[in-house]
């Protein structure tokens, strides 16, 4: 990949990393700020805990981002951005630019998930694995 590619994905990535850490992405803020509200009765309790089981899931939403967003600039330092991590082939520009921080090419993504797939139905189906 061409420095002038790289430097594209970096400054997409460090611009998105900068809207997470800088609080521009913060869906369930507003979520946590009752006012000072306390809830009254068990639909205002039950209202407030799926409330800040929201927030809860933003923050490690966001907190996964951040990590996978380091991770790809680190894989832009190494040399390695762009490059599957299973097969060692090169990653689609289209998959790029959709997904900067992915890690896999397309083909080992869907083998993945295939896998994953095949694993969490034979539980849910209550089948011994």
């Amino acid at each position: 990949m061409d420095e002038g590619t790289l430097r594209d994905f970096r400054e997409l990535l460090e611009g998105r990393m900068r809207g997470l850490l800088g609080g521009g992405y913060a869906p369930g803020a507003r979520l946590a700020d009752r006012g000072g509200i306390e809830p009254m009765d068990e639909a205002d309790l039950a209202s407030h805990h799926c409330d800040q089981a929201l927030v809860h899931t933003f923050h490690y939403r966001n907190q996964q981002l951040v990590h996978e967003i380091r991770s790809a600039i680190k894989r832009i330092d190494d040399g390695d951005f762009g490059i599957c991590s299973l097969c060692s082939t090169s990653i689609g520009l289209g998959r790029l630019k959709a997904r900067p921080t992915a890690m896999l090419c397309i083909r080992c993504q869907e083998m993945m998930e295939s896998v994953k797939r095949k694993y969490s139905g034979s539980r849910r189906m209550g089948a011994v694995a």
